[in-house]
């Protein structure tokens, strides 16, 4: 029976759920006509649905919108993609132009003469001028090793005969005067220091109505040096000015200048007789300046005594310099060449290594 009524209801469900389906005919009803209550999942699927039905267009949408953003992305994308191409292309460019500018560089050095002067050919021609030049050193050297040896050649003889016979040498050929000169300056640039130099400064500083007398002038440097009136002595007269003649007889009157110079001067085997013109015409009171090599010195206590011996008085010496020996002599009396008998005496000979 329990069978029988559970088909009975169900049936009677069924065609109530028929009834409720079919259309309602002007707001009546028909009979047996009842109201099917739906399950609340009905309602919640219903629910799902609408608002799957509302949001399908929203998803639509976003489906549009997330394309567009893409196709927006991809743009962008492309616009980047753009942008940096072309930034690439511009460093490209830039590169392409620093290329170019190399380039035109290469090409000018290589082949624009307009822009630059002919630059590989300038290259060319200073390794021309180079290897030119190799021979031209080395024939310069060579001449300066012969002067070098030529000027120790005529520095040894000078050292050796007198003042007279030194003269006479010169006379005989003028051209040794101006080897043994050149070969001297080559010397003083390899100095540390220029004695004249120290010479001219202490002049300087003496009145200008000073009269010098300067012994073995040379070029004649200090008096080109000093606004003094400076009598350059040598013996040859190879610049303007210059008094040829041998420094035992000058033609200087007696008891004239104030200052005697003797730079690297004192050379011969007769000293003597030099400071005895030295003396002859200074005033008495006048100065004597003497420089000479440190090595010229066997005994400098020797020296100033034959000094002495020609009327001075030593007066300062300078001996801290490693290469030279200053001194300074004060003329206290007049000594006549031949009213005393003086001994020649002369320096150790300045004998230059040989190279």
């Amino acid at each position: 029976q329990t069978k029988e009524q559970k088909k009975t209801k169900g049936k009677t469900e069924s065609s109530n759920e028929v009834n409720a389906n079919e259309p309602q005919t002007n707001g009546q009803h028909g009979a047996g006509w009842s109201v099917l209550l739906k399950n609340p999942k009905s309602k919640n699927a219903e629910r799902r649905k609408a608002a799957t039905e509302v949001d399908e267009p929203s998803k639509s949408e976003k489906r549009k919108g997330k394309k567009r953003k893409a196709d927006d992305v991809n743009g962008k994308r492309d616009e980047t993609v753009d942008d940096a191409g072309s930034q690439k292309h511009q460093k490209k460019a830039k590169q392409n132009e620093t290329v170019a500018v190399n380039g035109t560089k290469k090409h000018s050095e290589k082949s624009s003469p307009s822009e630059h002067p002919k630059s590989n050919g300038n290259e060319k021609k200073d390794k021309t001028a180079n290897a030119k030049a190799k021979p031209a050193s080395l024939r310069e050297k060579l001449v300066e090793s012969l002067k070098g040896s030529r000027f120790r050649f005529i520095n040894e003889q000078l050292y050796k005969i007198p003042g007279q016979e030194a003269k006479k040498m010169f006379q005989e050929d003028p051209a040794s005067f101006e080897a043994y000169h050149d070969g001297y300056r080559q010397q003083v640039e390899q100095w540390p220091m220029n004695p004249l130099d120290r010479m001219i400064k202490s002049i300087l500083k003496m009145p200008k109505d000073t009269i010098v007398a300067d012994f073995g002038c040379g070029e004649a440097k200090l008096a080109a040096s000093v606004p003094n009136k400076v009598y350059s002595l040598d013996l040859v007269a190879n610049h303007n000015g210059v008094i040829a003649c041998d420094m035992a007889n000058t033609p200087l009157e007696s008891n004239f200048v104030n200052v005697v110079v003797f730079c690297l001067s004192l050379m011969g085997t007769n000293l003597a007789d030099f400071l005895l013109e030295a003396n002859r015409v200074l005033k008495v009171g006048g100065i004597m300046k003497i420089a000479e090599v440190a090595s010229r010195f066997e005994n400098v206590n020797e020296f100033v005594n034959n000094v002495k011996k020609c009327g001075f008085q030593l007066q300062t010496k300078d001996l801290k310099h490693k290469l030279f020996y200053f001194f300074i002599f004060k003329k206290d009396r007049t000594v006549i060449k031949g009213s005393t008998k003086i001994k020649q005496f002369s320096l150790k000979p300045c004998l230059y290594k040989k190279r």
